[in-house]
């Protein structure tokens, strides 16, 4: 596809001096704003729709996570009842101590008996907090209590009858109190040691995991009331709103992503607690994740691993894990301790999202992973790492901000035979995300429309950017798709052949037929050129918004995608011929351009672009045909591009054949083209591969054999004299497999750097350098030089070394 203003740029060259027709298509622009981004696919909350537009939210550091209680719902626990706040003296005005309303208040009666002067809280689920706030009116009628303590409990329920909430008192009892507000600090205390990058390894952490809040009267005060309960939480849980299986199952809000662990090592016996849903589901009382491990000598044959993918890349800077550890967490009355590891080690990663081939698609996903923390967390064991001390039940990893796109942890060797654990908190740093994505549905375009070029109204402040990502195709097929009554799709035979009685439903669906084109590359600004096939009758569209700056985020008003009726209505496809081509060799290829079917409206075509990918030298125009009759054509290269203007009259439905030499490095190199007409202005038109690879020429030798640099050519003596023969040193190579350009020096014998060439073609991969035999200008004595090409690529470093010998 076109680089950035280059079509435009040619077509204006091409137009310029011409007289051009008053009369032109009209322009059927595509606009998308509020009214239409409301239906598109975005994760609503993190990404909002206003009428300027898409915003984006940005996090704090800190929040009331009594504030939305009624956001959230869990498994009631005991005679809770689903009700957020309960007591047994004046019920009906309960919820008056979370309402944000500290002029309402809830206020025991007085006549009933100090014993039922509490209140208990739900918070939905469990929150990360490193203090409570009570508040109290003071006015007539409404006094602070004087004596009471607050309670606290994670959610794990005590069984033994019915399953009941146990609390423990935050700090010591409050007493003679004349204050309104009265601030708790919260606390995790008696933790053992670990070691591990970011890990906060003192024994006591100023936060504890809390669902319910208990407030209780120690004494009888007159007119007491409490007006609100409010609970800091440390800053925004990003696994609240993975798109889980679970949540999407139970169609719970959520920011898109997903979570997976082992399939293969799902605890028998464990129902759905032993799937990964259940470590970001923000419930410590009955879900929790747990896995039957066993020593298989891999960590992911092993099975005791998680991945969260949130959808979106984030910046973290927190994440708080929560195993049970067998013999050391304190909160093990719920579950069976026979069901406990160790967690003797254990490994942190984030991923950005970038892609990687060497990852296990099954495991981690095809992505690129960064350790950032391994930690070592075993007793009595002869590893020197450990210490008899360690055993640690809370792991709490600051760091500064990672974008962040998946998590990643694991047990990497040695697990248990089980491994249970009940959460991981993952916090956003503050400020905006890295990146968000939206998506449209696939957008019927009314019949074939050429999109020239796309245009967006937005705020970019410095440090952000929009990219915007299109689909195009021309209709969809329909699909059958055979079910038995257990649910199991079979084929169209199988489905005939089985009884009647266990045969399901036939379900038809429309999936996209093979005009669909891949993701495009992304358009990066305002009015750059359609980078998607064109002419075609559907569209889909991907917004990505972008920030380096965490205090700033870009937001999007609206989207115009600048449209007209095609030159050639139902579209022109291509293929280039030969394509299989040798390395670096001068070689002629046809690109035959011809249009799908003949439209009486059709303007027709009197310009071919062919694009030169990166890697193409020496190209040189030969000659044109059209229906196989050569024609008085003329070309000229423009920067990047091999342009052919054809005689009159415009092609509307015959085959025109493009006859070229070029030199290729690249494998396989992708020749893209367009048609144009000289009398409509922006009138390119995108050329479609007559099917897949067909725009594609392949070298085999450039993917054979391992080493980096090919075709090198130089001179292994050279005499710089002044007699015109062979007064310079030349070599000529060829680098394949990666775009950096190579570094070429020359040393003498002792090892001094002599000299460094530059490349003197414009090419990266294709090097032509030239040595005088002198160094800073003073002439070289003759002798015998080292000359060191070094290629560094991302897999490997390559070396060629040759001698050349300078004689007088």
């Amino acid at each position: 596809m076109p680089n950035t203003f280059r079509l435009s740029i040619l077509l204006s060259v091409l137009l310029s001096g011409l007289s051009l027709s008053t009369s032109r298509l009209y322009g059927q622009d595509l606009v998308f704003d509020s009214d239409e981004f409301v239906s598109w696919n975005y994760p609503a909350g993190l990404v909002n729709v206003t009428a300027d537009g898409f915003s984006v939210k940005p996090f704090g550091t800190t929040f009331n996570a009594v504030a939305d209680i009624d956001e959230y719902s869990s498994i009631v626990i005991g005679n809770f009842g689903s009700r957020p706040a309960r007591s047994p003296s004046n019920q009906a005005h309960a919820d008056r101590i979370r309402d944000q309303d500290p002029s309402t208040w809830w206020k025991p009666y007085s006549d009933d008996a100090v014993q039922k002067w509490w209140v208990e809280l739900d918070l939905g689920r469990a929150v990360v907090a490193d203090k409570i706030r009570v508040i109290f009116p003071d006015e007539e009628g409404a006094r602070p209590f004087s004596f009471f303590s607050v309670y606290t409990s994670p959610g794990i329920p005590v069984f033994g009858g019915s399953p009941r909430v146990l609390y423990t008192r935050v700090g010591r009892p409050v007493s003679n109190n004349t204050q309104q507000v009265v601030e708790l600090d919260l606390q995790t205390t008696r933790l053992r040691g670990a070691a591990g990058a970011h890990l906060d390894t003192n024994s006591t952490m100023p936060f504890d995991v809390i669902r319910f809040i208990r407030f209780e009267a120690a004494g009888a005060t007159l007119d007491a009331a409490l007006a609100e309960i409010e609970v800091d939480g440390v800053g925004f849980n990003l696994g609240s709103m993975v798109g889980s299986p679970t949540r999407r199952e139970n169609d719970e809000p959520h920011w898109g992503g997903t979570t997976w662990t082992s399939k293969d090592r799902d605890c028998e016996g464990c129902g759905k607690g032993s799937g990964a849903d259940e470590m970001i589901d923000e419930d410590l009382g009955f879900r929790t994740w747990t896995t039957e491990s066993e020593d298989k000598g891999e960590w992911r044959k092993s099975g005791v691993w998680q991945v969260i993918d949130f959808g979106s890349v984030f910046r973290v800077n927190r994440v708080i894990f929560f195993p049970i550890v067998a013999g050391q967490s304190p909160i093990i009355y719920g579950f069976e301790r026979d069901k406990q590891g160790p967690w003797s080690y254990l490994d942190l990663l984030t991923s950005d999202g970038t892609g990687s081939s060497v990852s296990d698609p099954e495991v981690e996903g095809l992505f690129h992973y960064e350790l950032l923390s391994e930690v070592v967390n075993g007793t009595n064991s002869t590893d020197p790492r450990f210490r008899q001390h360690f055993g640690r039940h809370l792991f709490d990893f600051n760091f500064d901000p990672l974008d962040v796109r998946l998590l990643l942890w694991r047990v990497p060797t040695l697990p248990s035979a089980f491994h249970r654990a009940l959460q991981i908190f993952i916090f956003h740093a503050e400020g905006y995300p890295t990146q968000v994505e939206m998506e449209s549905d696939d957008i019927p375009l009314g019949g074939g429309l050429s999109i020239r070029s796309i245009e967006w109204d937005a705020e970019i402040p410095p440090g952000t950017s929009i990219q915007v990502a299109t689909q195009t195709g021309n209709g969809f097929s329909t699909v059958k798709r055979y079910l038995l009554v257990n649910g199991k799709e079979v084929t169209k035979a199988a489905y005939d052949a089985a009884k009647s009685r266990n045969r399901g439903d036939i379900i038809e669906e429309q999936v996209r037929d093979a005009t669909w084109s891949d993701w495009s590359l992304p358009h990066r600004f305002s009015g750059q050129d359609f980078q998607s096939p064109s002419p075609r009758q559907w569209l889909r569209v991907r917004v990505r918004l972008l920030s380096h700056d965490p205090e700033h985020m870009p937001s999007l008003r609206s989207l115009r995608f600048l449209a007209n009726q095609p030159i050639v209505a139902a579209g022109v496809q291509g293929e280039v011929f030969p394509h299989e081509a040798p390395l670096d060799s001068l070689q002629e290829f046809r690109y035959t351009v011809t249009p799908l079917r003949f439209g009486s409206r059709d303007a027709g075509f009197d310009h071919v672009i062919i694009n030169l990918p990166p890697g193409s030298g020496d190209v040189h125009f030969t000659r044109a045909t059209i229906r196989g009759v050569e024609v008085d054509a003329t070309a000229q290269i423009l920067g990047d591009s091999l342009v052919v203007r054809l005689p009159p009259p415009a092609v509307r439905r015959d085959s025109v054949e493009i006859l070229f030499q070029a030199r290729l490095v690249d494998s396989p190199t992708v020749f893209s083209a367009f048609v144009s007409n000289s009398d409509q202005e922006a009138s390119a038109q995108g050329v479609i591969p007559s099917q897949f690879g067909a725009d594609q020429v392949h070298l085999p030798d450039a993917i054979a054999g391992r080493t980096l640099v090919r075709n090198l050519k130089h001179m292994t003596a050279f005499s710089p004299n002044g007699d015109g023969l062979n007064d310079e040193y030349e070599l000529s190579l060829t680098v394949v497999k990666t775009n950096r350009e190579p570094t070429v020096r020359l040393f003498d014998l002792a090892g001094q750097l002599v000299a460094e060439l530059q490349n003197l073609s414009l090419e990266t991969r294709r090097g032509h350098y030239i040595w005088d035999g002198r160094r800073e200008g003073q002439m070289m004595p003759p002798g015998v030089y080292v000359l060191q090409i070094e290629v560094d690529s991302d897999a490997r470093t390559e070396r060629v070394h040759k001698s050349v010998s300078l004689v007088y």
